[in-house]
């Protein structure tokens, strides 16, 4: 006999009225949350508000078992947790929560829309530098925005004063520079932080040469020891990252 699961959505939604997109998305993510995709059956969506019915077929009931047990204990493969954590926000968008049972010692409550709100702080303002390769600057008053690529990161929220700005047109789309200023920062509620503005007051260029050209130019210098290093570039990112070379 086959084992059954049951995830109650306990909101706003009945059978008849739960959005067809948004229901296939909580049954993609119990899907993920169960595991043993080829075992794992639909078999029916009930009243008391919502609830999503899935069956097991025998040989897999164990695992998925198993797998539920190590979840509802905060632990379990990355996969499984990360489906619960599309179950919850799922829920909490819709103003829900939920509970998944299979038995009476297999219980997980989804705390959703009642769970602790993560937290922002700021904006703080502090002085500090931001870098990266000028590829735009533009505005026609006092406040001339510029923006920096760093990598896939472009920062746009930066702003100077039209003297520093033609200075900086020197470089544009050749240099990757340092701008020196005050920046306002905000933390989100992935615990990352925001730049929000950053006023630039004075600038650096940084040399960008490939580490192979440093090297050959630091064995060029008459007098130094470079020349005798076994590996030159390996002791470069040694004391990069602080570690000793002995």
């Amino acid at each position: 006999m086959s084992s059954e699961y049951q995830f109650r959505i306990d909101g706003p939604y009945k059978p008849s009225t739960i959005p067809m997109n948004r229901l296939a998305e909580y049954m993609a993510a119990l899907a993920d949350l169960l595991g043993e995709p080829a075992a794992v059956h639909f078999e029916a969506l009930r009243e008391g508000s919502a609830v999503l019915v899935a069956t097991i077929d025998p040989p897999a009931a164990p695992k998925v078992q198993g797998r539920i047990r190590d979840v509802g204990r905060g632990d379990g493969p990355q996969d499984a947790r990360r489906a619960f954590r599309q179950l919850d926000d799922l829920l909490a968008r819709d103003n829900a929560t939920g509970q998944l049972t299979g038995d009476a010692n297999n219980v997980i409550e989804f705390p959703g829309v009642t769970r602790p709100q993560p937290v922002k702080f700021g904006p703080f303002k502090q002085e500090g530098t931001v870098e990266g390769r000028i590829v735009r600057i533009g505005g026609t008053d006092d406040s001339i925005h510029v923006h920096l690529r760093d990598g896939a990161v472009t920062l746009s929220a930066i702003e100077t004063n039209p003297t520093l700005a033609k200075e900086l047109g020197r470089y544009l789309f050749d240099s990757v520079v340092r701008l020196y200023g005050t920046g306002t920062w905000l933390r989100n509620e992935a615990g990352a932080w925001d730049l929000r503005k950053f006023k630039a007051t004075r600038f650096e260029v940084l040399d960008d040469a490939p580490l192979a050209e440093v090297v050959r130019a630091l064995k060029a210098v008459p007098g130094n020891a470079w020349g005798e290093e076994a590996s030159p570039v390996a002791t470069l990112l040694d004391a990069r990252a602080g570690r000793e070379t002995h």
